[in-house]
């Protein structure tokens, strides 16, 4: 199936903060000679909070990679009860192409990015808190793993650029030339908030005991 019909940009770019490799809670993954070193912020989530990640793409090949420039996905298994944020392009879009960062043989580069998982994991409303089990947080990185069909789109000034006719041409390209890094997984506690109930507004308020010698 075709992904995005309208793109939505990366608004964050390359950090100036690297990944803590002391951290406990780092995420790591390493897939055919490319290595994805992450760090969440924070142990806990409550809806309409976004969760920063920084995370660092080192490439060990011997030929260049490329990252799309793409704003982070957020999915939610609840069997397993696993986030899994997605970072990169898995297709292009149907009009638009984004920018492509390029990282070379022996290079490693700096991201940031941002979860909100209120949509993927909202509970039901009203009623008292839902005490759900930990949450099992990733990241899942797409990369092109052949850079060279793509050469057009890296560094462009542009954050994409609208080519029907190039999307279209480019799409069998990259799901082939498409890889995925995932990582490992660490805990995260989701803090459900009891919601307000509309009706709490229309009930009057309960004066209060006048205090001794009023």
């Amino acid at each position: 199936m075709r992904a995005w019909a309208g793109l939505v940009l990366l608004l964050t770019g390359c950090a100036t903060t690297a990944v803590d490799m002391t951290e406990p809670r780092r995420l790591l993954g390493v897939e055919n000679a490319v290595r994805v070193d992450a760090q969440v912020l924070g142990e806990e989530v409550r809806p309409g909070t976004q969760v920063p990640i920084t995370y660092e793409i080192t490439n060990q090949r011997t030929t260049p990679i490329a990252i799309a420039e793409l704003v982070a996905e957020t999915s939610y298994d609840p069997d397993s009860h696993t986030v899994t944020v997605s970072v990169g392009s898995e297709v292009p879009g149907n009009e638009l192409l984004p920018r492509l960062i390029e990282i070379a043989p022996g290079e490693k580069r700096t991201f940031t990015a941002s979860a909100r998982l209120s949509p993927v994991l909202a509970i039901g409303a009203g009623g008292p808190p839902t005490r759900i089990p930990p949450v099992a947080f990733r990241l899942k990185v797409n990369f092109l793993g052949d850079v060279e069909p793509f050469r057009q789109l890296v560094g462009i000034p542009e954050r994409a650029v609208a080519d029907p006719r190039l999307a279209d041409a480019l799409f069998p390209v990259w799901v082939e030339k498409n890889e995925i890094v995932y990582t490992n997984t660490v805990p995260m506690r989701w803090l459900q908030q009891r919601r307000r109930d509309p009706a709490d507004a229309m009930r009057p308020l309960t004066p209060s005991r006048p205090r001794r010698g009023e």
